[in-house]
């Protein structure tokens, strides 16, 4: 990795040495030109300073810009190394989901063949009440397993992240050590994580539900009180989401283990500190999840016009072929969608912790005294 060292400002024949920096940092200062005389003070230009040109982004607080600016520039370090940790990852991750979820839907497709033969038969009225259940079950296997990966995710991108912004950039074989090595603890935080915004969600909604069960009438106080409460109900995970945002990032950088980043998180997201934290980090997950949506969707699109003409084509009798083929379809789009985009989020959230530690702990100074270090020695990836 070259150290890139500009000097904005300098002009050709007016450069000065800096005395505060490390030798052989400047450029040499030019001879002076015959017919000089001897001695005559040199030619004062504009001083110089010393900037390093950071491949991540800057070592001092971000503005949200620089934020998004990483998360997006990593693709253009190591798009390979992110993209393929992000490929066996979410890989791993969708075939257990499909495993494990495409058992279930197989009573469902029998429930669909006995209901298309004989629509009066006992067994077919059973249909809603399996394909209910089998939505909860699949929505929660796929929440644990996404949760998981996402958290391994960052795990190796955070490593990553600090090393491109410090100019100790770590190699494949070091990003998955880091990985194996922290992979419990983080999927501990994760499922911490999961637990605690599963509970804050449905405590209130629970609550904000039993007008509704108790008078068994749809009347506006209860209606509103089942509104409220699932208001209150998003708010609260939402509020636990954030302070527990910074949480794997300061497992991997600070080595805390699980209750010890979490505490750590909560002190970073404490008092006026939440609410950047909060902002900018619901802003990455937005941009995530509307950039997976559009990816997604055109999958969708493909999958629902591929079961369209199974089902002309075979005069309606391919409902269950089609069924299993849109499937499919469905969750190859929802599987690139996620390996494309999960570097960036994960990045984000790195640099989201960095930015945090700069702006409230002054890190950057020790960041900055790690990173001439490493460009000293003219430090390689």
């Amino acid at each position: 990795m070259s150290t890139g060292w500009t000097a904005p400002g300098a002009t050709e024949g007016s450069s000065q040495p800096d005395p505060t920096a490390p030798q052989g940092s400047v450029d040499t200062p030019p001879a002076p030109s015959q017919g000089a005389p001897s001695g005559a003070p040199a030619p004062q230009g504009p001083r110089r300073e010393l900037v390093q040109d950071i491949p991540l982004f800057p070592l001092r607080p971000l503005s949200v810009g620089e934020v998004f600016g990483a998360a997006l520039r990593i693709y253009r370090l190591r798009a390979r190394t992110v993209l393929g940790l992000a490929a066996i990852v979410y890989g791993v991750a969708f075939v257990l989901i499909t495993a494990t979820t495409g058992a279930g839907m197989i009573p469902v497709f029998g429930d669909v063949q006995a209901l298309m033969e004989d629509p009066e038969a006992s067994g077919a009225s059973d249909y809603g009440t399996s394909q209910m259940l089998l939505t909860v079950v699949s929505s929660l296997i796929t929440g644990i397993f996404t949760m998981v990966a996402s958290s391994l995710v960052t795990v190796a991108l955070t490593h990553v992240a600090i090393g491109e912004a410090t100019g100790r950039g770590a190699s494949t074989s070091q990003m998955w050590a880091t990985v194996r090595r922290l992979a419990l603890p983080a999927i501990g935080v994760s499922l911490l994580l999961g637990v605690l915004g599963t509970v804050a969600f449905a405590l209130p909604a629970a609550l904000g539900t039993l007008p509704l069960l108790l008078l068994q009438e749809p009347t506006v106080l209860t209606i509103g009180a089942l509104v409220v409460g699932v208001l209150i109900g998003i708010l609260v995970a939402l509020w636990i989401w954030a302070r527990m945002l910074l949480a794997i990032p300061a497992l991997v950088v600070e080595r805390t283990g699980v209750f010890g980043s979490i505490a750590r998180s909560f002190r970073m997201t404490a008092g006026r500190k939440l609410w950047r934290v909060l902002g900018v980090g619901v802003l990455l997950y937005v941009c995530y999840t509307l950039g997976t949506q559009v990816i997604s969707g055109v999958f969708s699109v493909v999958a629902m016009i591929v079961y369209v003409a199974i089902l002309l084509a075979s005069s309606m009798q391919g409902l269950v072929l089609g069924l299993v083929l849109m499937t499919i379809i469905m969750m190859i789009g929802s599987y690139l969608a996620t390996v494309l985009l999960a570097p960036f989020l994960s990045a984000g959230f790195a640099a989201v912790y960095a930015d945090n530690r700069m702006r409230h702990e002054a890190w950057d100074i020790d960041l900055m005294r790690s990173s001439r270090e490493n460009w000293s020695t003219d430090s390689t990836r």
